[in-house]
């Protein structure tokens, strides 16, 4: 144990000393990659919400109500409203033509059947192949018509001789909103986009950097195999989680992310999550022959992994398939979680997310120590080697 420590403590000098000189770049990339991501979408969310949705209106009526109904979708902030000519019958033409997402049509008579009180129909044809877009445009217009069919049904019932207390709306719904209230972009991608980013840095970076040390003659990095990796581990562990935590408070100061969360247990977490990363990144390093094939089969697994981490497709709707592999994803353990301390405050089950990304840091430096361990008989066996080799 002693000659452990002893040897983990050497290692651990190295690795700080490389860090600043042969390894500059590798703690860079870790660092800023992140950092960049956070721009990037930050940025690109910055406004939150979509809003000033195009949409076309057909005003087949002529009549005053048909042209309040106009006025009234007009205002609406997430509408951005073009007045058309014609009868509306090439809709999916025009949407498709113009670049527009939603298509109302008024119909004639509009106005004299809301003054007689006969039913009228107004119909909405919604382009839905992006359903962010289609959901925000149908929510509006339906919103609005809403409005109208409330403020028809008050003006029969004052005509037929209600009072105006009686004639207001028989039905209403009091709704409170926990949880990203606003349905911002920020809370809902932000920070699931920056974890995704430590992995990205870390892969790129520290995976390639141990596969060119490994063939390096200057570092002893056989001695004591366990300590060297246990070194390596500790010391970018710190430079990922001061880059992670440049990132979640550049997002708190400046694009206003929901901050409700006890940061003890959501830092345990992170750690927890960051140590996962790493292992992983070590472990393709140490069985990779070139620097490149340490990137491009991390990839395969980094990549996709954020679609299956529960953040954005919910594990209740996944396939058995998709479940599974849901399950085999560091991210997949920490991004509900996160989001949940963020916006809610509370996120139940992080103590045993935590458990499981230890068990997976653990099996990762494992097998990484199993690849080193081959590389070292190689080495005895056969001598130095130069990198190419796998």
């Amino acid at each position: 144990m002693r000659d452990f420590l002893y040897t983990y403590w050497a290692h651990l000098q190295v690795e700080v000393k490389q860090l600043f000189s042969l390894h500059r770049r590798t703690g860079l990339i870790i660092l800023f990659i992140p950092v960049v991501y956070t721009l990037l979408f930050g940025g690109l969310f910055y406004e939150n919400a979509v809003t000033a949705v195009p949409v076309a209106v057909y005003n087949l009526d002529r009549g005053a109500s048909g042209r309040q109904l106009v006025q009234d979708l007009a205002s609406s902030p997430d509408l951005r409203l073009y007045e058309m000519d014609g009868t509306g019958q090439d809709a999916k033409q025009t949407m498709t033509e113009k670049g527009l997402t939603a298509v109302v049509t008024i119909p004639p008579d509009f106005s004299r059947h809301i003054a007689s009180g006969q039913l009228t129909t107004i119909e909405l044809v919604v382009d839905n192949s992006n359903t962010v877009l289609g959901g925000v445009a149908t929510r509006a217009v339906q919103q609005v018509v809403s409005t109208w069919d409330g403020r028809i049904a008050a003006q029969q019932r004052l005509a037929a001789g209600w009072n105006m207390d009686e004639a207001q709306a028989m039905l209403t719904l009091r709704s409170r909103v926990i949880g990203n209230p606003t349905g911002g972009y920020e809370d809902f991608f932000l920070v699931i986009l920056i974890l995704h980013a430590v992995q990205i840095g870390a892969i790129f970076a520290l995976g390639p950097s141990l596969v060119l040390e490994v063939h390096r003659q200057d570092r002893p990095w056989h001695w004591h195999i366990g300590a060297y990796l246990l070194a390596k581990g500790t010391i970018y562990l710190g430079v990922v989680l001061l880059s992670l935590s440049l990132c979640l408070a550049f997002s708190l100061a400046f694009f206003g992310i929901a901050d409700h969360g006890p940061w003890g247990p959501m830092l345990l977490l992170m750690i927890a999550y960051i140590a996962t990363v790493l292992a992983f990144s070590l472990f393709m390093g140490s069985w990779a022959g070139r620097p490149e094939k340490a990137i491009t089969y991390a990839l395969f697994y980094v990549m996709p992994s954020v679609l299956f981490s529960g953040a954005i497709w919910p594990r209740h709707s996944m396939n058995m398939a998709s479940l599974l592999l849901s399950y085999f994803v560091p991210v997949g353990y920490v991004a509900e979680d996160t989001r949940r301390f963020l916006v809610l405050g509370s996120a139940p089950s992080w103590g045993s997310h935590a458990l499981a990304l230890w068990g997976m840091t653990f099996f990762f430096l494992l097998l990484a120590y199993v690849g080193l361990k081959r590389r070292q008989r190689r080495r005895n066996t056969c001598g130095t080697f130069s990198a190419g080799n796998s």
